[in-house]
């Protein structure tokens, strides 16, 4: 599929990564890590998922790009019980409402979506850019007969335009938590939690002398045990969308600049894996797996969480984004939250003008139904939609932290 006008050309790429490496970059400039993870992505795979991008170029220059997956979605994967039987039995009546095959404007891995700009266009080239491929997008849609398109876990950060936001049905999904990293030591962190907070943290703190702590950007001897961990953690999870293949944590520190594994050893097991990208501008929590009964009795996920801010602290790194799930215990532990949206719109525009017309009710029943996580009254949502990405990212998918 290309289309032209003007000066503009739009092309389906049916590569997630559908421009050359340094074009990539430009369109998602540092400190935004989107450009390597969309080729690791491409590369690497996910199960169940088709990749592919809409790009948009000016003088065969790319000035904005659209990253696209495509996947059947069974909600019935979320949900347990009844439910789960209700939702399996009403997928074979109405497959495009309860099994629907979707085309989505996202990345499956990080703490938030966003589309690549190229910074220097201007703002008219860029409406019209950004209008075309749109366009594409629902005329994709439409070849590869997909039930929704959708714009899959974006905010604030995201670089899409307000309109998008008014025009699809919107949805809250989970959101990222950011610790800021305004205090200069340990104790004026603890200083700052509430009373109960701090007892828990230091209670928990004393199961640290048993647990040893390893630094590594080299995998390879520990790959095994890391993609094992992960796959349990997936398991476990009750908002999995997609499985990274083993490649994924083999290769990312080689493609990601700053990644970096954090390995947590119990009687010279590998009991928990953190795999975080780690800059001056901050410290990104990509996936914290572990093995649940180890990690339960060592504290794991307290010390982890304590580790990381203790880093933030020593190298002076500003902001520390612990991803997304958890909210409650996250927000227990001093941070904020920033909430992400899924946008869609259905093909049959009965069922489109039924979910538009109720917002507010069709968030209530995805909750009851425990599609959604309820949202969290500490999630921050006053910040400009347009409002430029301190550091970009994609979305992380499971609770890597419960």
């Amino acid at each position: 599929m290309k289309k032209a006008m003007n000066d503009l050309t739009c092309n389906c790429a049916p590569r997630l990564d559908g421009v050359p490496a340094a074009e990539l970059a430009r369109l998602f400039p540092e400190p935004s890590i989107t450009a390597p993870l969309l080729s690791l992505l491409q590369e690497s795979g996910i199960d169940g998922f088709n990749l592919r991008s809409i790009v948009v170029s000016k003088d065969d220059a790319p000035i904005v790009l659209l990253p696209l997956f495509e996947t059947r979605f069974d909600l019935s994967t979320f949900v347990e019980g009844w439910i789960k039987k209700s939702v399996k039995a009403a997928g074979r009546l109405i497959p495009s409402f309860f099994h629907p095959r979707i085309l989505s404007v996202g990345l499956l891995v990080g703490e938030w979506s966003e589309i690549g700009i190229d910074p220097q266009v201007d703002e008219d080239t860029l409406d019209a850019a950004c209008k075309m491929a749109f366009g594409s997008l629902q005329t994709l849609g439409v070849e590869l007969k997909s039930d929704i398109v959708a714009f899959y876990n974006f905010n604030h950060y995201g670089k899409l335009p307000g309109e998008v936001f008014e025009k699809f049905n919107r949805v809250q999904c989970q959101s990222c938590a950011r610790q800021p990293i305004d205090f200069n030591s340990m104790e004026e962190y603890l200083g700052r939690l509430s009373r109960a907070a701090r007892k828990d943290l230091r209670r928990k703190m004393r199961a640290s002398d048993e647990v040893r702590v390893i630094r590594s950007r080299t995998i390879s001897p520990f790959l095994d045990r890391v993609y094992k961990l992960y796959l349990e953690t997936v398991a476990r999870s009750p908002l999995a969308l997609g499985m990274h293949n083993r490649l994924f944590f083999e290769k990312i520190c080689e493609r990601v600049r700053g990644a970096e594994y954090t390995l947590y050893f119990v009687q010279e097991e590998l009991a928990a894996f953190n795999l975080l990208v780690v800059k001056r501008e901050a410290m990104v929590d990509k996936y914290f797996c572990m093995d649940h009964e180890l990690g339960r009795k060592y504290n794991l996920y307290a010390l982890s969480w304590l580790e990381n801010v203790r880093t933030c602290v020593e190298q002076k790194i500003p902001l520390y984004y612990a991803g997304q799930g958890a909210e409650k215990t996250k927000a227990h532990l001093g941070a904020t939250l920033i909430p992400s949206f899924i946008l869609f719109k259905h093909r049959l525009p009965v069922v489109d003008r039924f979910l538009m017309v109720w917002p507010a009710a069709n968030n209530k029943l995805l909750r009851r139904l425990r599609f959604w996580p309820a949202g969290s009254p500490r999630a921050t949502s006053d910040v400009p939609i347009s409002m430029p990405s301190p550091y970009g990212g994609g979305t992380e998918i499971h609770d890597r932290r419960s």
